[in-house]
């Protein structure tokens, strides 16, 4: 008989308090649900839950820092402010290649989503819980390929073979799908690069994955959420 994992309620009680203080914070004008009860999180192994409760403390303590004035800070910006403050690298041309409608990602080596474009909380229907709390396959879809080809390049940050970061060319706009999300979103992304993430002795400890959001609309009903005005040309 299989059992459900234990949450230890310390770790419960002390990820609620983040993951409130993360959605007050975020304010309005975002589609992420406002049940941050914490089911998604007490239903991790207890293994699991202390390095998701202490990114997403990181990442609450960063924001309370320099959210003043976020509504008028680019991701771009915030980005390069995270990776100041834990001392972290990307590729030296990274930034110059990137513009301020650009969303961004991090991951640390264990997979946990370190940082994440407020940009991408427009084009989200799951709750705050779930975003940071489920892994990103148990969320979203997409074409098998075009994730066989992800895994491809975050095992080669790993092992420091990296060839391309420019991601244009090698991996074609897409649709990503929303699994289970309050209004099923399907978001179409033309992802632009990959970089490692170093720390200050250049060993790469995760890696920051930049892409645009084109096109946002639910499959639960026939309303375009988000639309770009100037669609790129297909890969």
């Amino acid at each position: 008989m299989n059992t459900l994992p234990v949450s230890n309620p310390v770790y419960s009680d002390a990820y609620k308090k983040a993951l409130v203080k993360f959605f007050m914070l975020l304010g309005e004008g975002h589609a992420l649900k406002g049940d941050y009860a914490g089911f998604a999180f007490s239903k991790l192994p207890e293994h699991f839950q202390m390095p998701v409760l202490s990114a997403l403390q990181e990442w609450v303590q960063f924001f309370e820092m320099h959210s003043q004035g976020a509504a008028k800070v680019s991701d771009k910006q915030l980005l390069w402010r995270f990776l100041s403050v834990f001392r972290l690298t990307p590729e030296s041309d990274m930034f110059g290649k990137l513009d301020d409608d650009t969303c961004l990602e991090s991951y640390n080596r264990a997979g946990l989503q370190t940082f994440r474009s407020l940009s991408f909380m427009d084009v989200c229907s799951y709750s705050l819980d779930e975003v940071v709390s489920v892994p990103w396959p148990q969320l979203y879809t997409r074409d098998e390929k075009i994730t066989q080809r992800y895994m491809e390049l975050q095992a080669s940050i790993a092992d420091g073979t990296l060839q391309h970061t420019d991601l244009q060319g090698i991996i074609p706009v897409h649709e990503v799908i929303e699994i289970s999300g309050f209004d099923r979103l399907s978001t179409t992304i033309k992802p632009m690069y990959l970089s490692p993430l170093y720390d200050i002795t250049g060993q790469v400890v995760g890696a920051i994955h930049a892409f645009k959001i084109l096109e946002c609309k639910s499959l639960k009903a026939p309303i375009n959420l988000f639309a770009k005005r100037e669609m790129s040309t297909p890969l």
